[in-house]
């Protein structure tokens, strides 16, 4: 299960009711570890997204300045 639907789950058991006060606050403190581990997971894709446009410009760059 990714980190967007466990996140969903908890919210629906807060959301019926069905937990006590401490159940209810360790859940929000699961929901936001996963929301900060999915920011996480966000934040590595696009470091990784941009340092492979960044190699491929520089890769384009070094062809484009070989004498002919």
């Amino acid at each position: 299960m990714d980190d967007k639907k466990a996140i969903e789950v908890l919210l629906g058991l807060i959301e019926k009711g069905v937990l006590n006060e401490e159940e209810t606050e360790a859940v929000r403190s699961a929901i936001g570890v996963l929301s900060w581990t999915s920011l996480a997971e966000s934040r590595l894709r696009s470091l990784k997204a941009k340092k492979e446009k960044s190699r491929e410009l520089d890769d384009r760059n070094r062809t484009e300045d070989l004498p002919l």
